[in-house]
């Protein structure tokens, strides 16, 4: 089998730091923690004990719409997460895209901040505010989420209410009516169900629901 070296670009006004220092971090190992995540889409109001600093490696595979030829896409992202208090984190992402038989490239930054509402088992479903800005110089995306959850022995239940505004800095995307983007609203819907098998072992399902208003106006799109 022939490998081609993975060459990685990044735009000019983000440098090459970023890029470089993504790799160093994709090469650490991840830490198992009270947090981590048990499905695609979906996550948990569960936050690490106070003080802890993690750093995370995610790497995601879009396969299905391309040409068979041409291979997957993929997504990686690098997380640095802080725990300030054991209701409240913060979370630092380095967002790489690879599209289809291209190169990897650095797309982004994203800030995430996430607040537990109250300790836990005080409230039904543990419930969190998640927020979530990503900035990649032709559009300023926000991500708010209502996280709750529910765990039973080995059981784990969670539902996400989640809400995305996208605003775009330049009249280059167009629309199929032929109509410039200038922003959009996305509401989804997501919940999964997990079973532990062991510490490190956890199966389980997850469905979500899409809904995709561009310029905020009626429905373009729907994603069950």
């Amino acid at each position: 089998m022939n490998r081609q070296p993975l060459a990685m670009t990044a735009p000019r006004w983000k440098g090459a730091l970023a890029p470089a220092l993504a790799l160093m971090l994709l090469l650490l190992p991840g830490a198992a923690h009270a947090d981590r995540r048990y499905f695609l889409h979906t996550y948990s109001p569960f936050l690490s004990p106070a003080g802890e600093l993690e750093i995370e490696s995610w790497l995601t595979a879009k396969a299905g719409k391309q040409n068979p030829g041409e291979g997957p896409e993929w997504a990686p992202r690098v997380e640095l997460e802080y725990t300030i208090h054991d209701r409240f984190s913060g979370a630092a992402y380095l967002n790489f895209h690879a599209p289809a038989g291209r190169d990897l490239r650095f797309e982004s930054p994203s800030i995430e901040l996430i607040y537990r509402l109250s300790d836990p088992g005080r409230l039904p479903g543990d419930p969190a505010l998640y927020l979530e800005t990503t900035e990649s110089g032709e559009e300023l995306e926000l991500e708010s989420k209502l996280l709750v959850a529910h765990r039973s022995g080995r059981w784990l239940s969670a539902t996400n209410l989640i809400g995305e505004f996208e605003f775009r800095h330049d009249r280059q995307k167009m629309l199929p009516s032929g109509e410039v983007l200038r922003n959009a609203f996305s509401g989804e819907v997501t919940g999964g169900l997990a079973f532990e098998l062991t510490r490190r072992v956890t199966v389980g399902v997850e469905s979500r629901y899409r809904s995709e208003h561009p310029n905020f106006g009626r429905r373009a799109a729907a994603l069950l």
